[in-house]
């Protein structure tokens, strides 16, 4: 199966302020098994005005099959068409006069892997960037060697430290490789979570997105 056959054509599901009045972007990113209609009711609750939310949905609801810290390639060809779908969605949101600097990528689960991975493989300045229960897509020992900069993209990392799925050193790795490209980053390892959201991941997200819809143009 080609790559363009795989998560391309799939709906993008919107909420929040109409994209062309928006002083901001959220791109959201859902998890293994769950719906972009899903991260558009997270968007909701975090009630943020001003904000464009833009939700595209996996095919089958999975953006790659294996685990991420499987080798690369058992996640093809799907991983790179989960990619190029995070860059067709920012490309919209860019030709609707939103540059990546007033965008903020947003994943939970797999989709913070892909939205970490997108980041550093394609490091410029965004909005932010938000990790929830997920980091850089890679095997155990992964060299993660990325080019460029992220400018002081501020990267908000939260995770429990007791999460299935994702290993504290992960995150905290995931974490260093950001700021070696010059990404301001935060990370919240919380005690007891599993693998969900709380209050105080979502209070960072709304206090990051109030600041980049209020910068000026």
């Amino acid at each position: 199966m080609s790559t363009d056959a795989i998560h391309q054509g799939q709906p993008v599901h919107t909420g929040g302020a109409p994209l062309d009045d928006a002083q901001a972007g959220l791109v959201l990113l859902h998890g293994r098994g769950a719906s972009a209609q899903g991260m558009l009711q997270l968007a909701d609750d975090l009630d943020v005005p001003d904000v464009a939310h833009l939700a595209p949905q996996a095919r089958m609801r999975s953006w790659y099959p294996q685990s991420f810290m499987a080798p690369r390639d058992q996640n093809e060809p799907e991983l790179s068409s989960a990619l190029d779908t995070v860059g067709t969605v920012l490309n919209d949101v860019r030709e609707a006069g939103l540059g990546p600097d007033r965008t903020v990528l947003l994943g939970f689960s797999q989709g913070a892997c892909l939205a970490t991975t997108y980041a550093a493989q394609r490091p410029q300045r965004y909005g932010g960037v938000v990790g929830l229960s997920g980091g850089l897509i890679g095997p155990e020992g992964a060299p993660f060697d990325y080019d460029g900069s992220l400018d002081a993209t501020p990267v908000f990392l939260g995770c429990s430290d007791q999460d299935p799925y994702i290993p504290q050193e992960r995150v905290e790795e995931t974490a260093e490789v950001l700021r070696g490209l010059d990404a301001e980053v935060t990370t919240r390892i919380y005690e007891g979570l599993g693998h969900t959201t709380n209050d105080d991941e979502l209070q960072r997200v709304r206090s990051l997105l109030h600041d980049v819809a209020a910068t000026d143009s």
